[in-house]
């Protein structure tokens, strides 16, 4: 395991999930650094702050430097330079943890080409350097070997897109062929780690492997979800969302998060467990990547998870506080270890679909 100092800024909620996202990475996080102000020109920090970032590594004797924000190609630069060992912004982390995550072919391809559209730049920069005669060029060769690198990077990224597009129409085909068996679509959606894939297991009697690190789930899993007496749905778990995604991360994952766009009805989960105010901010950020994939807000269906972690003072507090940042359905109540709540969201999932059985025969679930 590497060992790594974690320079991020002074909130709790911020904290907690850096400190999760490179446990999940496979970082010890020895110290934390915490920062009033990202975004500095040179170094995306100030000189004072990397003066002690620098005394930090010493004395902890740390191979890895965390910043919990995306840096520039030309700060990433910098900071190597004046910190000297390795540095890892945000995005970076995030990748290494799809890269450890990914399994199918599908996923594969896309944390791929994300990771291209993160070095690009990186590139650039190096080979800007190394024109200068500030840094030596790929692996000590020098500005055209660099250039050729480049090129070579753009043309597979090319050729990744046109495989995951492939895929796209292999999904479209699936779900054609769904939509004849008369049953709605249902995809779980979210921040990752607040039980989307124990909530799916419950619903679609599966056995999915379950988690507390950060994106377990890459890639769609799809099963019959049974609802009242003759009526099933399709349902999909989908890969978990995160605070200050970058949008071409989203892009990678397009062909897995369509899912959601088709979708008849979204659940998305919140983790009743966690502070309100991390609530509210994971709730928040979800809401945003949905609207981003052109999610209708008439469609999304609240779920509150793991309400048997509270007292009963203690969840009527929680829901009336993160009620109101509420929007669309209204929001349901669930255990997904304890199985509690199904009934009402089954119910509330009918009130959405219910028009698919009067309209589509349903030939049955056993094809999924």
């Amino acid at each position: 395991m590497r060992r790594a100092v974690l320079v991020v800024e002074r909130k709790e909620g911020d904290i907690r999930e850096a400190i999760e996202l490179a446990r999940s990475a496979g970082y010890q996080v020895l110290d934390v650094v915490g920062v009033k102000l990202f975004g500095q020109q040179k170094y995306g920090v100030s000189t004072g702050k990397i003066d002690e970032v620098k005394e930090s590594v010493n004395t902890f004797d740390a191979d890895t430097v965390i910043v919990d924000f995306s840096l520039k190609s030309s700060q990433s630069f910098n900071l190597r330079k004046a910190i000297k060992v390795d540095i890892i912004d945000r995005e970076k982390l995030i990748l290494e943890i799809f890269a450890k995550r990914a399994r199918t072919p599908e996923a594969k391809l896309q944390v791929k080409l994300a990771e291209m559209t993160y070095e690009l730049p990186r590139i650039r920069e190096l080979v800007r350097r190394v024109r200068l005669g500030e840094q030596p060029g790929l692996y000590g060769y020098g500005e055209y070997e660099v250039e050729r690198y480049y090129d070579h990077v753009r043309r597979l990224q090319v050729k990744i897109r046109r495989e995951l597009q492939k895929v796209q129409v292999h999904r479209k085909v699936q779900r054609i062929g769904r939509r004849r068996w008369g049953m709605p679509f249902i995809s779980l959606a979210g921040y990752t780690g607040v039980g989307k894939t124990t909530l799916f297991n419950a619903l679609a009697k599966e056995r999915k492997a379950v988690s507390d690190m950060a994106f377990t789930t890459l890639t769609t899993t799809t099963r019959s979800m049974w609802l009242a007496e003759g009526k099933y749905a399709v349902l999909t778990d989908t890969v978990g969302f995160i605070s200050r995604i970058p949008h071409y991360m989203i892009e990678a994952f397009k062909s897995t998060l369509e899912e959601l766009t088709f979708a008849d009805v979204v659940l998305l989960v919140v983790d009743m467990g966690e502070p309100v105010n991390i609530m509210v901010r994971k709730l928040e950020t979800s809401y945003d990547i949905l609207q981003e994939l052109s999610v209708d807000k008439g469609l999304i269906i609240p779920v509150f998870n793991k309400v048997d972690l509270l007292e009963t003072d203690g969840l009527e507090h929680k829901v009336e506080a993160i009620s109101q940042h509420v929007y669309g359905c209204p929001y349901v109540l669930v255990s997904a270890r304890r199985k509690i709540g199904f009934d009402s969201l089954r119910e509330a999932i009918l009130r959405i679909v219910g028009r698919f059985y009067e309209e589509r025969p349903y030939l049955g679930a056993a094809a999924i």
